[in-house]
């Protein structure tokens, strides 16, 4: 683009020569055009090359006048003449680049915008923050240091490594210049701008530096607080999505509890209609009769445990808690007739029992108690439905002094990973091809941490699948 102003100064050079070289010609006036057209397409070198071409020009013409006439008046407009072009072509072409330069300012600007906007990880949005950087202030190398927020700094350079044409020629002295500026946007500083150049950092760029580090630290503030945004927002969209699919699947279970519950009350009333029925329609012989009796005795009492764990549900549900009698009580004898009674009632399962010689008696509801340890082991028992071991312990905790433990291990189906936080919900009954058709409301569990924690205790599990499971609940001695 320097080729045209330097035809035109040729062009006008020919105009004054074939006018017989005039120092007078008004034609060397024409000068500041290419001047001003290298400066406006070249910035200042551009226009000082024209200037000085056009002053080169000129001075034999303006020379020997001074010496024929000294400072006279057609002496001093030539010598106006003859700097005019240098002088216009060095202050526009200094103007130019001042433009231009703030124009890629402004170009980066909007793209480091742009990047930090991106959808990318931020250290590779910063990445290209800092070549945008380094290339808005035409310098060697541009560092960034920024603070995450998580204790962990982010760091980026452009370029990486020293480029070949970074270095200074072997044997050069140049020195290399750095300049750290803060990065902050009036919220306290995010972290640090660092900018290198071998040679000296002028006025200007400093200047630029300055400028483009505040704009850096607006951009990377909006940019984090973006991320914030867009991780609260993920977070709250993870959330009621959980929380959605959540209440479907206790709007799904509370279904499955209606229908529970509706097959676990018929069942012990169809037995109780079915056995008053024959004990009042008919002449029944004593040991029948005793034995009839016997069956209306054990469901009216299943009944009555339904009845007691769903009074015991709402007032956990309402939040009234549960109302303990507190007593003194030998817990060994209570294990031992549990034990006994189970084992009496299910022959493809072998009951094992150790309690401790040192067991302390226990001060609490016996009936809490008692109907904690029932729900343990018939949960073992239907868990289990291939029969095989059930151990229950009774023994001071070791690893924690002042408690009581009470657990059940079985040797059943287990329960996966992933269910062991559901398992003590109400409603929840953990699906098993083998436990299908177990009977139960899926309240035990509950019911069994509802009256530990009510105790100040805690219950613990253990569980593989495959394997069998091992329940620990934990009472004050």
């Amino acid at each position: 683009m320097i080729a045209g102003p330097l035809g035109l100064v040729a062009l006008i050079a020919a105009a004054i020569a074939a006018g017989g070289g005039d120092d007078g010609s008004p034609l060397r006036h024409l000068y500041l055009l290419p001047a001003l057209w290298a400066a406006l397409a070249r910035g200042v070198h551009g226009g000082a090359l024209v200037g000085l071409l056009a002053g080169f020009l000129q001075a034999p013409l303006i020379f020997p006048l001074i010496e024929r006439a000294g400072l006279s008046r057609p002496v001093v407009d030539g010598l106006v003449s003859l700097t005019i072009p240098l002088a216009m072509g060095l202050t526009v072409g200094r103007l130019v680049d001042q433009s231009r330069g703030r124009g890629v300012q402004l170009r980066a600007l909007l793209e480091i915008q742009r990047s930090l906007a991106g959808e990318t990880a931020f250290g590779a949005r910063l990445a290209q923050v800092a070549a945008l950087t380094r290339r808005a202030l035409g310098v060697d190398r541009v560092g960034l240091l920024l603070d995450a927020g998580d204790g962990a700094p982010l760091t980026e350079s452009a370029p990486c490594a020293p480029e070949p044409s970074d270095s200074p020629p072997s044997g050069s002295a140049t020195p290399c210049r750095r300049l750290v500026l803060p990065l902050d946007a009036g919220q306290g500083p995010v972290g640090t701008l660092t900018i290198e150049r071998n040679g000296d950092l002028g006025a200007a760029t400093r200047s630029a530096a300055q400028a483009l580090a505040l704009h850096v630290a607006l951009a990377v503030e909006n940019a984090r607080l973006t991320e914030r945004q867009r991780r609260f927002a993920q977070e709250l969209e993870d959330k009621v999505a959980r929380a959605t699919q959540r209440l479907r699947e206790i709007d799904r279970a509370k279904s499955e509890f209606l229908s529970v519950v509706s097959h676990e009350l018929r069942t012990p009333l169809t037995a109780l209609q079915g056995f008053s029925e024959l004990l009042l329609a008919r002449d029944v012989p004593p040991d029948r009769a005793r034995r009839y009796l016997h069956h209306v005795q054990t469901e009216s009492q299943r009944l009555g445990r339904i009845v007691a764990d769903l009074l015991d549900l709402s007032r956990i549900e309402s939040g009234r808690g549960l109302s303990l009698r507190r007593e003194p009580f030998d817990l060994r004898e209570l294990v031992e007739c549990n034990v006994e009674v189970f084992a009496c009632q299910h022959a493809l399962h072998r009951f094992d029992l150790s309690v401790a010689a040192s067991l302390p008696p226990l001060c609490a509801d016996r009936d809490a108690v008692d109907r904690m340890l029932k729900n343990l082991l018939s949960n073992a028992v239907k868990y289990s439905p291939r029969g095989g071991r059930v151990l229950v312990q009774a023994r001071p905790a070791a690893e924690r002094p002042g408690l009581v433990e009470l657990a059940v291990e079985d040797d059943g189906v287990g329960i996966p990973a992933e269910a062991l936080p559901r398992i003590f919900e109400p409603y929840v009954r953990i699906a098993h091809p083998e436990t299908a058709t177990a009977p139960g409301l899926g309240l035990g569990l509950n019911l069994v941490r509802a009256l530990a924690h009510a105790h100040g205790g805690l219950v613990e599990v253990e569980s593989l699948p495959g394997k069998g499971s091992r329940f620990r609940v934990l009472l004050p001695a």
